[in-house]
């Protein structure tokens, strides 16, 4: 068995207590909506991923054998269930950081605050924008292994454990997912340049 930092919740969550499940949740939730949102591009859609994640695992965590840490295998569970969600449905584009609109359009809603000015903020939403579209034309694999990594902060061999594949299949995901990244929004720059 593997020395696990949650290990006493796991087994008073295997156990029933509700309780214990419920601080397993509070402490993972933020991390599995995080990486279904660097996966889908969605909030919605995220949000559902993450309350079926954990519902799921409600249902299985005793059989749960912890031979691994509990977080990597709610990772692994959460990576499957955002890229199982993403090849149902059409990528969205948005990067935005508010679920307003402006307008009818449905376009998101700049909120410009002391600080950069609209030269800048225009700038910022133009490289939001180009994220956003570099990221859809990307796998769901691609950008499950991108958020890993970038957003989620987890070491190549973590990576690899919590998507059961190797760390040279982790490092050449990330290798292709980084350049097609680098190549869209160098496209892009040159064609801003036009």
């Amino acid at each position: 068995m593997v020395k696990d930092p949650d290990g006493d919740l796991v087994r008073q969550s295997q156990r029933g207590n509700k309780r214990a499940y419920g601080e397993l949740v509070n402490r993972y939730y933020e991390m599995v909506y995080t990486l279904a949102f660097g996966v889908l591009r969605e909030r919605e859609a995220s949000r559902d991923v993450a309350q079926n994640v954990f519902m799921k695992v409600f249902g299985e965590i005793s059989k749960f054998q912890r031979n691994s840490k509990f977080k990597t295998w709610l990772y692994r569970i959460a990576v499957n269930a955002a890229i199982d969600e993403g090849r149902k449905r059409k990528p969205v584009i948005s990067l935005d950081k508010t679920d307003h609109a402006d307008d009818e359009s449905g376009k998101p809603m700049d909120v410009v605050a002391s600080g950069p000015g609209p030269r800048e903020c225009a700038s910022q939403s133009e490289l939001r924008e180009a994220v956003a579209a570099a990221l859809a034309e990307m796998s769901e694999e691609h950008r499950a292994v991108l958020t890993l990594r970038e957003w989620q902060g987890l070491s190549y061999d973590e990576i690899a454990e919590a998507l059961d594949i190797s760390v040279g299949t982790v490092m050449s995901r990330l290798f292709y997912a980084r350049k097609k990244l680098a190549e869209i929004l160098g496209m892009q720059h040159e064609e801003y340049q036009k």
